[in-house]
């Protein structure tokens, strides 16, 4: 939360609401507290593009991505792009804001990274830098599968009723 943010999390805040031209978001455990997750619809909903790739069938952790997909609906509601990654489990954690901003490191988009993860990230304000990462998460969007509101809409009662359940244990996944 907020009240007791790391330096990495309020970096992370700042740069969703700087962002006017676009966020990509690569992190195998995405889980946004609150805040941040209205701060990436409130970014999405004034027309920044707003792309997450996370993991796909392949993750490590099934409650941590069943407590994920569970936030999907209000980004998709409110534009945002959410892809996930079919061939294995995704690990990169990359995190680019308009084609400038450049954070790569072990946090991700997650609690236990923002405040309880001893993490370490490189924030580097270079255009160059950012092509080439956005080139390789390009690259990794190609392996991955789109998902799309209509279709997180209609999952299954047990994924919804597993979801409820990781809830639960959200703060400590």
């Amino acid at each position: 939360s907020a009240g007791r943010a790391t330096r990495a999390r309020l970096l992370f805040q700042v740069l969703v609401a700087s962002a006017r031209e676009s966020i990509n978001i690569c992190s195998p455990y995405f889980l946004p507290d609150r805040s941040l997750l209205a701060e990436l619809e409130r970014t999405a909903r004034r027309g920044v593009p707003v792309t997450i790739l996370t993991p796909g069938k392949w993750n490590n952790h099934p409650i941590t991505r069943l407590a994920s997909r569970r936030r999907y609906g209000r980004l998709l509601a409110a534009g945002a792009e959410i892809h996930e990654y079919q061939p294995a489990m995704i690990h990169a954690k990359v995190f680019i804001v308009d084609r400038l901003w450049s954070v790569v490191g072990s946090t991700n988009f997650d609690n236990r990274s923002f405040g309880l993860n001893d993490e370490v990230n490189l924030a580097v304000l270079d255009a160059r830098l950012a092509a080439l990462l956005e080139r390789d998460f390009a690259a990794d969007l190609e392996s991955a599968r789109p998902i799309t509101l209509d279709e997180w809409r209609r999952r299954s009662y047990a994924e919804r009723g597993l979801a409820l359940g990781a809830r639960l244990l959200e703060r400590q996944v």
